[in-house]
């Protein structure tokens, strides 16, 4: 019964996932976290770092994830199918359609409104992570609550990322030893 309702959640999350992992991972986290409670809200963020580390796509990963979780094997198959059939169908169809009527307006129109949405999707799963990682939730978004770690942790590798140009790869396992070092060693 819970791969049928693995199956039904992230049939629906690959249905009306738009923009990628991060733009839907907002979706996810209600879903997995909020309205099944198969994660808590830490547990969904070490999922989401371990999914960003590992090759493939965030989505798929975080799928997996729960679906391993909650049902073993078995769960992880349901999930991560359920997840990738609407994509598969709907690029399938889209496809045609695109290759076909390309060149007109309306269709160029309809893909550049939906920007701001896909845009707006990412921001809210960027304010959730960053509310968790800094303050262990949004809610509790203070200076006393402050984890000045990890907001200089952030900082530092967001320069790396942007102005050094430092691969993802590079900067999630160097974030990665510094973390272990500094909360792991140190034991802050």
């Amino acid at each position: 019964m819970i791969c049928l309702e693995l199956f039904k959640t992230f049939f629906l999350i690959g249905l009306f996932s738009f923009g990628g992992g991060m733009a839907n991972m907002e979706l996810m986290r209600s879903r997995v976290v909020g309205q099944y409670g198969w994660m808590t809200t830490d547990e969904f963020t070490d999922v989401i770092s371990i999914a960003e580390m590992t090759p493939g796509p965030l989505g798929i990963n975080l799928a997996s994830f729960t679906g391993t979780r909650v049902a073993g094997i078995p769960g992880t198959i349901c999930a991560t199918f359920a997840y990738v059939l609407p994509a598969f169908v709907i690029v399938m169809i889209l496809a045609r359609i695109y290759y076909k009527y390309r060149n007109i307006d309306v269709i160029r129109s309809i893909l550049n409104g939906l920007h701001p949405a896909i845009a707006a999707m990412v921001l809210a799963a960027a304010v959730k992570i960053v509310g968790n990682a800094w303050w262990g939730g949004i809610d509790r978004m203070s200076a006393a609550n402050t984890n000045g770690i990890a907001v200089v942790l952030a900082v530092v590798f967001l320069v790396l990322l942007q102005k050094k140009k430092v691969g993802p790869v590079k900067a999630i396992l160097l974030c990665g030893v510094i973390g272990s070092v500094v909360y792991g060693v140190m034991g802050v």
